[in-house]
This record gives structure tokens, sequence and C-alpha cells, in this order.
């Protein structure tokens, strides 16, 4: 019975080693991916939409926000550029 135990965390262990850095690798990107867009590409983005939305009468505005469209297209902008971002960084990895 100590052999089965010993051999299955052994196993365990192996698996570890193998897939663990794996996965975690890849959550850490793309936490650290999510970070970066948030942080700095989101906001110049935001300020362009903004400066668009300015030419638009008042009314138009109005049901912009009401609605809930500026956080849809937010939304849709931040997966957007997270997936190009991760692309990109991918892409420069593994050319390295």
């Amino acid at each position: 019975m100590p052999m089965i135990i010993g051999a299955l965390v052994a196993m365990l262990m192996q698996a570890l080693r193998e897939y663990l850095p794996g996965i975690l690798g890849k959550v850490l990107l793309a936490f650290g991916i999510g970070f970066v867009t948030h942080e700095f590409a989101m906001p110049a983005l935001k300020s362009y939409i903004q400066s668009q939305l300015a030419g638009l009468p008042s009314l138009l505005v109005a049901y912009w926000d009401a609605t809930g469209i500026g956080i849809m297209v937010t939304m849709i902008l931040s997966a957007i550029l997270a997936a190009k971002a991760h692309r990109v960084l991918l892409s420069k990895l593994s050319s390295s």
C-alpha cells in the first residue's frame, strides 16, 4: 500500500511540474495584459470616443448614456484590445 501511495504522489508531482507552469504562466499573462489594457490603452481609447461624441447633439449623447451603449462599447473594445495585445505579445515571445 505505501508503494502505491508513493507512486501516486510521484505521478502527481510530475504532473504539477509539467502542467502548472503553463497554466500559471497563462493566467499571469492574462492578468498582466488585462491590467495594461485597462490602465494604459483604454483611457486613450475612451477619450478618443468621447471626443468623437462631442460633435453629436445632446439628445443623442443622453440616449447613449441612458441605454448603456457606452458601457457596451467599452466592454467590446477592451476585449478586442486584450485579444490583440495577447496575440502581439505571444508572437513577440515566440519569435525571440
